[in-house]
């Protein structure tokens, strides 16, 4: 069902999705803790950066393996219970991290394991979450865009909190006991999907058998949708690759200080929230398309600081306008590529487009720490600009192809040709998100 309105969209008008969005603004503010807590005990465990890539590369791994190889089961269980599901396994998988540090069998290993079950979650609850919200707001651009930007003002508050708070947190507790206020953060969240969101909702059984190879050949349809989902891969990598190297420029600039950690982290979660309502003033002046694109290049451009020796507090300054940046240009950038998907096949595409994308976020954690103890901060600072340069590049030529393709008659592909798939909901029961940052537990980036 399409709002009617073509310059707001109004949750007031959809009180159940009011309540997810409190269900999801908890989980994503447990997820902001993990994200300074579980590199932090990595390196207190371990004291190796190249240990810290390697656990969280594991959890992206197991976002592109189900981004890529769960699109059967995905269409079939349906967004209700690929959500519910995916909570209530978060919420046990992260308990037992705590536990088996208490008892002293937390290894690398192991620790590594559960983060990649964790990571086995996340792709399908994202493509589900989009796949709702496009069923609430229909086929408008600049209306998805702000019910983007609307459901991401909710999640960038947490974002911001969340990092500070971690910091204050790992200084007086431990890092294992606020990774179990990460697994309470996720048994809450499942409890007010589970009351608030109806059984009917989304029960899944789509008509078709849904595969990987028509996932891909969604994505593939379109050269904007191909190419934004390639740029958007590479700004993945850097953004992970970035908040991987965040406790160690605390590590290092701060004296190992976990409130510089995440203070740092909290200014990009600022600077994001400042993105996000600011979306939909701008979205009244500039079409979605011109925001993503303008955004993203202005995005690489702000990557040129990093390489530079900052000290913490500069460094603080730069992210604000990085998170900035990405908040206003992520909601158009991510409405405007799904709605270039078939829409018989849409959350087949997003789930895989989803796994494409984090892909980078797995080459991100996996390299960033290796780079850093190789070649030092700087050097690797600088190998994440040149990374958002190319997505620049990427989102330019995809938005050319497309006017070029228009400028020769070709046609759009109409996101309301077909009929919507079996596991859509209501408007007045849906339930979106976006990603997080900093972890996929999620964030985006994300991102």
């Amino acid at each position: 069902m399409a709002v009617a309105r073509k310059d707001a969209l109004r949750l007031s008008d959809h009180p159940v999705l009011r309540v997810v969005l409190a269900a999801e603004a908890v989980s994503i503010l447990g997820t902001q803790l993990s994200a300074v807590a579980t590199p932090w005990l990595v390196l207190t465990l371990t004291g190796s950066a190249r240990t810290v890539g390697l656990v969280t590369a594991a959890q992206f791994a197991a976002v592109t393996a189900s981004g890529l190889l769960g699109v059967s089961w995905v269409t079939r269980l349906g967004p209700r219970r690929v959500m519910l599901y995916g909570d209530a396994v978060c919420a046990v998988l992260l308990a037992l991290l705590p536990l088996l540090h208490a008892l002293g069998w937390l290894s690398v290993g192991a620790f590594a394991a559960v983060m990649f079950l964790v990571g086995l979650t996340f792709a399908p609850y994202m493509a589900s979450q989009q796949s709702l919200l496009l069923d609430l707001v229909g086929a408008d651009e600049s209306l998805l865009s702000m019910a983007n930007a609307a459901f991401q003002t909710a999640t960038r508050l947490s974002m911001l909190l969340g990092p500070l708070l971690a910091g204050l947190l790992i200084a007086t507790m431990t890092a294992p006991q606020v990774l179990l206020l990460d697994a309470l953060s996720f048994a809450v969240s499942a409890g007010l999907l589970y009351r608030w969101l109806p059984r009917a909702a989304g029960t899944g059984g789509h008509a078709d058998r849904p595969s990987l190879r028509g996932g891909l050949r969604a994505v593939r349809s379109d050269r904007l949708a191909t190419r934004w989902t390639l740029g958007l891969a590479l700004n993945e990598t850097a953004w992970q690759a970035m908040f991987a190297m965040i406790p160690l420029v605390a590590l290092i600039r701060a004296d190992a200080s976990p409130v510089a950690a995440g203070a740092l982290l909290g200014s990009y979660g600022g600077g994001t929230l400042l993105g996000t309502l600011a979306v939909g003033r701008m979205l009244r002046r500039v079409k979605p398309h011109a925001l993503a694109v303008a955004g993203r290049v202005a995005l690489a451009a702000m990557f040129l600081t990093l390489p530079l020796p900052l000290g913490v507090g500069t460094m603080a300054c730069c992210l604000v306008l990085v998170g900035l940046l990405n908040g206003v240009s992520l909601a158009p950038a991510t409405a405007v590529r799904a709605l270039r998907l078939p829409e018989h096949s849409r959350t087949e595409g997003l789930t895989v487009a989803t796994g494409l994308t984090l892909a980078g976020g797995t080459a991100g954690w996996a390299l960033a720490g290796i780079a850093a103890q190789s070649t030092g901060l700087s050097t690797t600072f600088v190998g994440l600009a040149i990374l958002q340069a190319g997505a620049a590049v990427l989102f330019v030529s995809g938005a050319r192809a497309t006017r070029a393709d228009t400028a020769q008659g070709r046609s759009t592909p109409d996101p309301t040709t077909h009929t919507r798939s079996d596991d859509t909901i209501p408007a007045a029961s849906a339930h979106t998100d976006t990603p997080t940052v900093g972890t996929p537990a999620e964030q985006e980036g994300s991102t």
